[in-house]
């Protein structure tokens, strides 16, 4: 009987070698989350913007170069908070600006979380009212909170590190007032850092894209209109402003069926590339000053 080739690799190596690669495999994912997700460093000199993914409403985290946070509206409930805790460090719990684009509960409310969790330097506001129980209490946790506030309208701008805010709507400041649609007295954002343009429209719609789409130029990413919105992103607004991406913030099987079909066709045909939260989860765009890039970036919670 011929002697049995002796085992020069242990029964066990399969299973050790199968879990070596998902370590391995492992550690390279962690490695780039952890790259998206660390704290930019002034060296760097790269903008990053964040489009959370917090269901149906928006909120967008901005970073500077220079250590900056900016947070544009909060979502509607307390998910903002989970995502500033996995951007953020542990120890930091100051925003230096926070925009509240305009009173919708889907908008504020998770804001009035954020006002309770973190100091915030300087609120940047229309001074649009609104008399709900959720813009009742945005507007208690804003008095509560030891910040500069400032009114802006079309025309008024701010910095920090180098980064541009622009202020393209609305076009008066309203000083405790109502109207009757809040959506299209959103603040509209052009933020600049260098070369790199991105247009932050709020919820306005096709007539008001009309008004201020001619001062912004054209424009790298364009956060769409009211969530993809059929009356949003109209395709005269497309073609003044030219954008290579467009990212759209919503929530997976919304009720009102956003982002709507014909929106998403003015993009396909005007080969404009489309990043969704419901599909994407977070989109990240990054820009060192040139040519941005923008990318689903999903995070862990």
């Amino acid at each position: 009987m011929a002697s049995r080739p002796s085992r020069l690799v242990p029964r066990w190596f399969p299973l050790t070698g199968l879990l070596a690669l998902a370590f391995v495999c492992a550690s390279a994912f962690a490695l780039f989350v952890s790259d998206a997700r660390r704290p930019i460093t002034a060296s760097t000199g790269e903008l990053r913007i964040w489009l959370l993914d917090v269901g149906q409403g928006d909120a967008i985290f901005i970073e500077t170069p220079g250590h900056s946070q900016i947070l544009v509206d909060g979502g509607p409930d307390d998910a903002v908070l989970v995502k500033l805790g996995e951007l953020m460090p542990p120890t930091d719990r100051t925003l230096e600006g926070l925009v509240s684009t305009h009173p919708d509960a889907d908008h504020v409310s998770g804001l009035v979380s954020v006002l309770d969790r973190y100091d915030v330097t300087t609120i940047f506001e229309t001074g649009l009212t609104k008399d709900t129980k959720v813009a009742r209490a945005y507007a208690e946790a804003v008095m509560s909170e030891a910040a500069e506030r400032r009114a802006v309208k079309a025309g008024d701008r701010f910095s920090y590190d180098g980064v541009e805010f622009h202020v393209l709507w609305p076009d008066a400041r309203y000083d405790g007032k109502g109207v009757s649609e809040p959506n299209r007295a959103g603040i509209v954002l052009l933020v600049r850092y260098g070369e790199t343009s991105v247009l932050l429209t709020a919820d306005t719609e096709a007539k008001e894209e009309a008004s201020y789409g001619a001062r912004a130029g054209d424009v790298d990413v364009l956060k769409a209109g009211h969530h993809g919105s059929r009356t949003s992103s109209s395709r005269p607004f497309l073609l003044s402003v030219t954008p290579e991406f467009a990212v759209i913030s919503c929530g997976e099987d919304n009720r009102y069926g956003h982002p709507h079909e014909d929106v998403l066709a003015r993009f396909a045909d005007l080969g404009i590339r489309v990043f969704r939260t419901d599909q994407h989860g977070e989109i990240l765009i990054r820009s060192g000053g040139g040519e941005p890039t923008v990318e689903p970036a999903p995070l862990p919670f």
